[in-house]
């Protein structure tokens, strides 16, 4: 893949975004939703997230990106949980533990 390509693909990507966020705010002005309708598609957008963190958490590729990995998001969540700064969160699970456990043998 050349540069240029990536680069390329960078601006389509930003210009997509931009005009998704752009057409979100017009149409919010000219459309009246009602609040069940505003919460259903926070909701969508919440479940979009989460399907991708997991399909991100359980797969590397097209295979399973180990148990060290998923160990590893969970430690973070029970972190989060629990109301622990983002950056102690990080590095404990994301670098410590799956680092340790991959470390250990475990893949």
């Amino acid at each position: 893949m050349s540069l240029h390509s990536i680069v390329t693909g960078m601006i389509i990507l930003a210009a997509g975004t931009y005009l998704l966020r752009l057409s979100g705010a017009l149409l919010g002005q000219k459309m009246a939703f009602s609040t069940t309708t505003r919460d259903l598609l926070a909701d969508a957008a919440t479940t979009l997230l989460l399907a991708v963190a997991v399909i991100a958490t359980l797969f590397e590729d097209q295979h399973f990106a180990g148990a060290a990995r998923v160990v590893g998001v969970l430690t973070g969540l029970l972190l989060t949980w629990r109301k622990v700064p983002l950056i102690i969160v990080l590095i404990a699970a994301a670098a410590a533990v799956t680092a340790l456990l991959r470390w250990l043998g475990l893949p």
